[in-house]
């Protein structure tokens, strides 16, 4: 067969699933660098990091990411999508745009998407583990209750009001400021 009659296929851009995946990943970032100054879960999920801990989630292939730094006030700084993982301790790998994707949009849970394999660890597992609990408690806050209950097995318990309160705090300063 000759190469002139079948062209060498290469696989779809997506490139309106990768440009909300990159958005998603800001906003997850910056909301979990606000969340951890006033969040007690993840400050004491977070206390736990050795100081100078690095984290990343990258979406593959070249699908955006971002990096989470420990700093010595057991607060997580968001560093941005440029950051090598080779330097992070613990990297979150989203296997494709489409896994990444569903899991963003909230159409497949954390749990779910690595029973489904859509995602892989590198680094210690203890700290994956201790990740993966700042990244629900993150999800609960950006999420609608009736969404995040489809995400995660419980919901973390919260008083209405300061949930509330919390969540008005991080889509107004924390996602925006880094406040």
């Amino acid at each position: 067969m000759s190469s002139a009659r079948y062209p060498e296929l290469t696989p779809r851009r997506k490139p309106i699933k990768r440009a909300i995946n990159q958005i998603v990943l800001f906003v997850l970032g910056r909301a979990v660098q606000s969340l951890s100054r006033y969040e007690p879960r993840i400050r004491h999920e977070v206390a736990t990091w050795p100081e100078n801990f690095t984290l990343m989630l990258v979406v593959r292939p070249k699908g955006g990411s971002l990096a989470l730094r420990r700093t010595t006030e057991a607060d997580l700084r968001y560093l941005g999508s440029h950051f090598d993982p080779a330097q992070a301790d613990v990297v979150i790998y989203m296997k494709d745009i489409e896994s990444a994707f569903a899991m963003f949009t909230g159409q497949l849970g954390i749990d779910m998407g690595y029973a489904r394999h859509c995602m892989c660890a590198s680094g210690d597992l203890s700290n994956t583990v201790s990740v993966v609990r700042v990244l629900n408690t993150a999800v609960a806050y950006l999420f609608p209750a009736f969404i995040a209950r489809r995400l995660m097995k419980r919901l973390p318990p919260t008083p209405f009001w300061q949930k509330q309160a919390r969540r008005l705090r991080t889509y107004l300063l924390g996602v925006p400021f880094g406040i």
